[in-house]
């Protein structure tokens, strides 16, 4: 209610600044001609395409609203009229009554209202002396149902109508349509007349776009950031989940964040940049990896190589391993499980800057990734001119230069599917209003071949016993194979250009299961609230990642391993679930030959009604589905009759779109799986009843 009653006080501000602008810019001019009542054209705003989720479940679209118009000239008693909209726009009494107690002759609200707002106002007003003085002019009102759900990917809509960050202003030309044409009178102060509002052009509605974005992975996401938040208090936080086989960006988080319903309560910070987009910092031992790549592909080293641990001078600079000591005389294969700085000192120093900027190329560190979304940040690598040796020794332990969060899940993304350099994007279809699929983003390979199949395969060895055996084993899952490394930077005071002394950025990125990855997850923390002596990349950024691969894991229904922890990824993955991968269309079968089909299928049929044809089903033929799950098919046309259908299990997308299916009202609280209904199952239900959801990611399902 709070974040209600603020931006209701930043819209009633716009409010006086539009009656300001309104009677005393263009008062005398129009009451030059008072005696006239004129014509007026405007434009009338399309209706924005919706933005769906990969499931196809909308998470921005329009709803009908209303521009409203007051003429308070004609109210002589101006309390009663406060107090009348503070009851019915849930704002205060006070900011209302400062506004409608002004000498102006009209005001236009300056947010759209909802049809139940304007049903409440028109129900009070509309049939009495004052039912002349309020005018609607019908528009559409941007509405995020799950708000702050990917907040940053999605962007928000300003009062103008166009779109402000996100996917909102990168294809705000596809989603804002064609704007119409309105024709109304207005008296000589400006002010519309009731009933002589009609559109003139009408506006054609903009096409939608679907995401890449997995609900429910997402949810996982969302769910960790939020514990993130709470515990750490970053002063900024990325995670981005990828597919390594595409480049399809499954779920994507940044904070601070914030509600596009009510976007003017946020922080400046979060409306500023999506800063898993945007930033760039210095990635810290994470780049270890692009490095060990090279050095390996280029033969300059091999991981059975020794050194001395502990610190190396160069040019007078002394570097020294993280515990200052080092470990003695090890491996370059130790360097990454220690994550040693001086090991990977000394592993540029022998790659050389021609190697090592060849391989930076081609794992995409040297230009943006072209993601289709805006404001993407670039990276800072050392210019030829200062490619001295003591640079070379730092940037091979990812200090002294700057990349963006998407570069870096991108390389490592090509580390796990064997060499493919693919586009990140988001974008995955554009869909007509008509429903027609009118583009489909293909997987771009941008690089190829990056390097021997066989360094690649040892680099994803060495990250799994990083995990398993090394110093990122917060990030261990027994039974599979999770390849990780972290990072933790330190970040450089602009005004002195000193490094902090308590200020770090940490970070950990990694795939699943480590024998076929299915997915690539990045963490990366910017000043977490932690003691200094605490704040590492294992300890802020890895648990709260290791969560999300745990129930993406779950999720995807991969197996975990029958393994001990010095087991590697040269084991097979265990059966996965079974699944029905291509549901055929049950209607127009008769109930026996449905029950027959589904029987041949390994599934289950839960039919609704008594007779003796099926006229609808759900899922939807052509949808892929475990065997477990029923399939719901419907005998009667109508919705009558029906009892509430156990949910418990169900994704995010499987309860809207079953619910739906019923013809209930789906609300839904948390991210996860169903767990808990409003209405208990096989109660009777009615077409249009409200049905409260609530959702746990397995993680927190005892």
């Amino acid at each position: 209610m709070l974040a209600l009653q603020v931006g209701g006080i930043a819209a009633l501000c716009l409010v006086a600044w539009r009656i300001t602008n309104i009677q005393h810019v263009l008062g005398p001019g129009l009451l030059k001609d008072a005696s006239n009542v004129q014509d007026v054209s405007k434009v009338e705003l399309a209706p924005r395409g919706e933005i769906l989720d990969a499931a196809g479940q909308p998470i921005a679209y329009d709803v009908p609203a209303y521009i409203m118009d007051i003429k308070i000239s004609d109210f002589t008693n101006r309390q009663a009229l406060a107090q009348n909209l503070s009851n019915i726009l849930q704002l205060p009494y006070t900011q209302i009554y400062s506004l409608v107690s002004q000498s102006y002759d009209w005001i236009q609200w300056n947010q759209p209202i909802l049809a139940t707002t304007k049903d409440a106002i028109e129900k009070l007003y509309g049939q009495g002396k004052h039912a002349e003085d309020f005018t609607f002019t019908s528009t559409e009102k941007r509405f995020y149902p799950f708000g702050r759900f990917a907040a940053a990917t999605v962007g928000y809509v300003g009062p103008n109508g166009q779109g402000v960050m996100g996917i909102e202003a990168e294809d705000n030309h596809l989603l804002e349509g064609t704007p119409g044409k309105l024709d109304y009178r207005q008296d000589a102060l400006g002010f519309p007349l009731p009933g002589s509002v009609h559109t003139v052009v009408a506006p054609k509605p903009g096409d939608s776009v679907q995401l890449t974005i997995n609900p429910v992975i997402q949810g996982f996401v969302d769910h960790e950031m939020d514990i993130l938040d709470e515990t750490v208090h970053p002063e900024h936080a990325a995670m981005i989940v990828m597919d390594p086989w595409n480049g399809q960006i499954l779920a994507m988080s940044s904070r601070p964040d914030f509600n596009p319903n009510q976007y003017w309560t946020a922080s400046p910070v979060a409306l500023d940049q999506n800063w898993a987009v945007s930033a760039s910092f210095e990635p810290g031992s994470t780049f270890k990896l692009f490095v060990l790549t090279a050095a390996l592909a280029t033969q300059s080293i091999n991981l059975n190589q020794t050194y001395m641990s502990g610190q190396i001078t160069i040019d007078g600079r002394t570097i020294h391993d993280w515990n200052y000591v080092g470990w003695g005389k090890i491996s370059f294969l130790k360097a990454l499980e220690y994550s040693s700085n001086v090991g990977f000192a000394k592993i540029a120093l022998k790659l050389g800057w021609s190697n090592l900027m060849h391989y930076l190329n081609l794992f995409g560190m040297t230009h943006p990734t072209g993601v289709d979304l805006p404001d993407e940040g670039s990276s800072i690598l050392f210019p030829p001119s200062q490619e001295g040796q003591i640079q070379l020794a730092t940037t091979g332990f990812g200090q002294g230069i700057a990349v963006t969060p998407l570069q870096l899940i991108d390389g490592v993304a090509a580390i796990a599917n064997g060499g493919t350099l693919y586009r990140p994007y988001v974008v995955e279809k554009i869909i007509s209003p008509e429903g027609q699929v009118i583009q489909t983003t293909q997987p771009d390979a941008v690089q190829r071949d990056i390097a021997p199949s066989s360094v690649l395969a040892a680099v994803r060895h060495a990250m799994v016993l990083d995990v398993s055996q090394g110093i990122d084993n917060a990030a261990y899952i027994k039974g599979y194979d999770v390849a990780g490394k972290t990072g933790t930077a330190q970040v450089v005071n602009p005004k002195t250009g000193k490094f902090y002394n308590s200020r770090f950025i940490t970070s950990f990125i990694g795939f699943a299961p480590g024998w076929d990855p299915q997915v690539v997850i990045y963490c990366t923390v910017d000043w977490p609230k932690t003691p200094v002596n605490d704040t590492w990349g294992n300890t802020t950024a890895t648990p709260v990642a290791r969560a999300v691969l745990q129930d993406i894991m779950n999720y995807y229904h991969i197996a975990p391993l029958g393994q001990t922890q010095n087991q590697t990824s040269e084991l097979k993955p265990a059966q996965k679930m079974s699944y029905i991968e291509n549901l055929p269309s049950f209607v127009g079968d008769t109930v026996s030959q449905a029950q027959n089909l589904a029987a041949r299928l390994s599934g289950n049929l839960v039919i609704n009604g008594n007779g003796s044809t099926i006229l609808r089903q759900w899922p939807a033929p052509g949808s892929e589905l475990a065997t477990s799950m029923p399939v719901y098919v419907w005998t009667r046309g109508n919705l009558e009759g029906e009892t509430m259908p156990s949910i418990k299990g169900l994704t995010l997308e499987q309860v809207i779109g079953l619910l739906q299916a019923y013809g209930l009202n789906p609300v839904v609280q948390g991210t996860g799986f169903a767990v808990q209904t409003s209405i208990a199952p096989g109660q009777p239900v009615h077409p249009g009843e409200q049905v409260n959801v609530v959702l746990k990611p397995p993680s927190t399902i005892s």
